[in-house]
């Protein structure tokens, strides 16, 4: 199939506002009688609170109001009810909100917060998800059980448990007593930051008029709006919220953050707009963290390395409030199978409360943190049988005809991880590796990857479309722009459509819930399948808007007509036409009279037959897949323990590619992203919950000295019969198997099996030199 413009490199409609520094955020958002909000965070990780006393604070200057929870009457969340705007009697993790000072500027507020005197009283304090397990663990939720939660979902009564799920497939006894060789490990994945460059941030009005209205820099504004109007006892409707220029997102911004304590503060003084924006600390510790997933898993194997079993369980440290991370945890359970069909199968995941910053999205959203364990599995696999572990991992590739461990069926539609897998591996191995040297050990690796979409079986994307006077089309839809291109997606795909260049189409550039078409978030990597198929129906339809009003005026039947952009013409006498832009507002004739419709369109789309599991965990939970294959060169500097990533190859299935340039930016971006989580990037926790590294003078990104020297990316195309000429989603795979391709070539170069991250310097030092005096001895 021939394309104009889907497949070439076009510019993103928002280059030039951002880099010339036009574009607004929510910081550059001022309003007429604005107050600022300073939040007071507790000295203790867990503690009682026997007494607030907020006088002196109250006298500073420009104090307005000083806030606590001691009245607060609600808890919120969409999964489980079992958050707080604000503490009311005890707080649970070092960056709760506990009171807040609103003050005519920043300044006065943060002053007086520093007045406002707390009396608590200590209780023990677990950080991660085993120890909250013990029996003699302190519970951080005592009533946990009266929390409201959807069906199926939701806490163990009794126990630090948030959340529990379970999925089986086949006969886990069975698969392993057919299995000759069996291989086990723990692997953790440690609290990370999605640390956008803009951090969290709301302004909030209650207005006069019982009306609420928000700006936030959030990715599910609708969300935000039915969890606020509920809160509240109002109609949806009466609650309006603003998503200005989103300055980037990774997944923590999905979700209702810190959108509900804003709007309770600024409940006390209605009548003005209240603005809050995190500072970096605050990011870190007061919105949502990463990961903090520890896999422990088992796999069963046949002589000649056919897969018979896995056995998994996911502990999740999902934090003081599991209702942003439950799903994470579910995510990572039920897809730590990766690329593989395993026929039994018994997976366990645990959402586990700790006195921990809550635990969001990040991208990858699960994918990664169990799927680093079934790759590192797979080598140590491998090794135990004696095979080539690329031999070992293509005999078992899910294609047309395998199972998932969900029960779904592949088809061809659904992409090749082989083929993926092939075109890494030719250049990866197309030459020999370099021997040891004085200096380096030098190594390769290989992961392979996968991941669907993930959202809810309701939710779809939503696409408004209008002809202007002059031909030109704008559109307007409920998706987050954060970075990725998605607005370049939307003007290519309709281009393609609707056969006019991308020059003439002007998508939205913010979102507001009282004119945008409902999303619910802009998550999953599912803008491109959803929204771009509800783009091409948006634009079918107005299409089909056009040949009806030309039928009229051309005096002929609908099938005659044929569309080219331009004019509307009859197929076998193209003379005969009409110009688009004499019909897009309906056709007016030389008397005045006007026939046909003014050409404005809706449409949506959703996953077709997209379901939640049952209670073993099967369904149709994925729909959409795209594979991929990840592989990499490393040299390790002897002297310092520095791992160098040489060469950096990623290969994605990613069934059309809309725009080159963009999706090797993703690829690229996502790769240095998981390289920071796999070499340095880590959230420490001490044991009485306090963060040692909440800056990011102390949080070692990578920077672009610890880049891939060459990076390499490619990409396979099978159409599939979801998404928009067969493309699928790609946002967050490139991170997913960059982890257990590094440590596999560490392996490679060292003879060192590590089983968590991040393998910093020292850490790599240490491992040598245990593994010489292990020689020695």
């Amino acid at each position: 199939m021939n394309f104009k413009y889907v497949g070439k490199s076009i510019k993103r409609p928002d280059a030039i506002t951002k880099i010339t520094g036009k574009a607004v955020f929510l910081d550059d958002i001022k309003l007429p009688g604005m107050l600022h909000i300073a939040i007071l965070k507790p000295e203790y990780a867990h503690a009682k609170i026997l007494s607030i006393d907020t006088k002196d604070a109250e006298k500073m200057d420009g104090v307005v109001k000083v806030v606590t929870g001691k009245d607060c009457k609600f808890k919120f969340g969409d999964n489980v009810k079992d958050r707080l705007p604000l503490a009311v009697d005890r707080v649970r993790y070092i960056g709760e909100p506990v009171a807040a000072v609103v003050a005519e500027n920043v300044h006065q507020a943060r002053e007086a917060v520093k007045k406002i005197k707390v009396e608590y009283e200590p209780l023990p304090v677990c950080v991660d998800a085993l120890d909250s397990l013990k029996k003699e663990a302190v519970l951080i939720h005592e009533n946990s059980s009266e929390y409201w939660h959807l069906p199926g979902i939701g806490p163990v009564p009794e126990t630090n448990i948030g959340d529990r799920y379970v999925l089986k497939k086949g006969d886990i006894e069975k698969g392993f007593k057919e299995a000759d060789v069996e291989v086990s490990g723990e692997f953790s994945y440690p609290f990370g930051s999605s640390a956008a460059i803009e951090p969290h941030g709301a302004i909030v009005l209650f207005g006069v008029d019982e009306t609420i209205e928000v700006w936030s820099s959030t990715i599910c504004p609708f969300v935000v709006r039915d969890d606020l109007a509920l809160t509240y006892n109002l109609s949806a409707s009466d609650v309006r919220v603003h998503v200005p220029e989103v300055g980037g997102c990774f997944g923590y911004k999905s979700d209702v953050t810190v959108e509900q304590t804003v709007a309770y503060i600024a409940s006390f003084v209605r009548g003005r707009p209240v603005k809050w924006v995190a500072t970096r600390k605050e990011d870190f510790l007061s919105t949502l963290l990463g990961h903090g997933i520890r896999t422990k898993m088992k796999i069963g194997a046949k002589k000649d390395g056919t897969l018979t079993a896995l056995q998994t369980t996911v502990y999740h440290s999902t934090g003081a409030y599991v209702d942003t991370g439950l799903h994470i945890m579910r995510g990572a359970t039920h897809n730590c199978t990766g690329t593989y069909q395993f026929p039994n199968c018994q997976l366990e995941g645990l959402s586990v409360y700790t006195n921990t910053t809550p635990v969001g999205a990040y991208r990858g959203y699960g994918h990664q943190e169990s799927q680093f364990a079934v790759e590192r599995l797979m080598d140590i696999l491998a090794k135990k049988l004696q095979m080539d572990p690329l031999k070992l991992r293509e005999k078992n590739y899910l294609g047309p005809g395998k199972i998932t461990s969900t029960g779904e069926k592949m088809w061809e539609g659904n992409g090749s991880v082989k083929k993926c897998a092939e075109v890494v591996q030719k250049l990866l191995f197309s030459k020999p590796k370099p021997e040891e040297d004085e200096n380096y050990y030098y190594g390769r690796g290989f992961s392979g990857l996968m991941k669907s979409p993930k959202g809810a079986p309701f939710s779809s994307k939503g696409c408004y479309l209008k002809f202007n006077n002059d031909g030109s089309v704008s559109i307007n839809m409920g998706g987050a722009e954060v970075g990725q291109g998605l607005r370049t997606v939307v003007k290519q795909i309709a281009a393609e459509v609707l056969k006019i260049s991308p020059e003439r189409i002007r998508p939205y550039t913010e979102i507001d819930t009282q004119f945008s078409p409902w999303e619910w978030q802009t998550i999953g990597s599912m803008f491109t399948v959803q929204g771009g198929r509800a783009i091409i129906r948006a634009c079918e339809k107005a299409i089909a808007v056009l040949k009806q009003t030309a039928s009229q005026v051309l005096r002929c039947d609908i099938d005659y007509l044929e569309y080219d952009g331009e004019y509307i013409f009859l197929k076998h006498d193209p003379d005969v036409r009409v110009a688009v832009n004499q019909l897009v507002r309906g056709y007016m004739h030389e008397d005045g009279v006007t026939v046909g419709e003014v050409v404005q369109t809706t449409s949506d789309a959703r996953l077709p037959r997209y379901s939640n599991p049952d209670s073993n965990g099967q369904g149709t939970i994925g729909v959409s897949y795209t594979f991929g294959a990840q592989g990499c060169e490393i040299r390790i500097e002897k002297k310092t323990g520095k791992i160098i990533v040489n060469h950096f190859i990623s290969c994605f299935d990613i069934g059309r590619v809309i725009n080159p340039e963009q999706i090797r930016g993703q690829v690229v971006g996502g790769v240095m992203m998981a390289v920071g989580a796999s070499l340095c990037e880590e959230i420490k926790f001490t044991k009485d919950g306090k963060a040692v590294n909440p800056f990011f003078s102390k949080y070692r990104f990578p920077t672009i000295k610890d880049a891939p020297l060459k990076q390499t990316v490619e990409f396979v195309e099978t159409p599939e019969n979801i998404g928009p000429f067969g493309a699928r989603g790609i946002g967050e795979h490139p991170v997913i198997g960059v982890a257990p391709a590094i440590l596999n070539a560490v392996y490679d170069a060292t003879g060192i099996d590590f089983f968590e991250i991040p393998i910093t310097p020292e850490k790599m030092l240490n491992a040598v030199k245990s593994r010489f005096s292990e020689k020695k001895r």
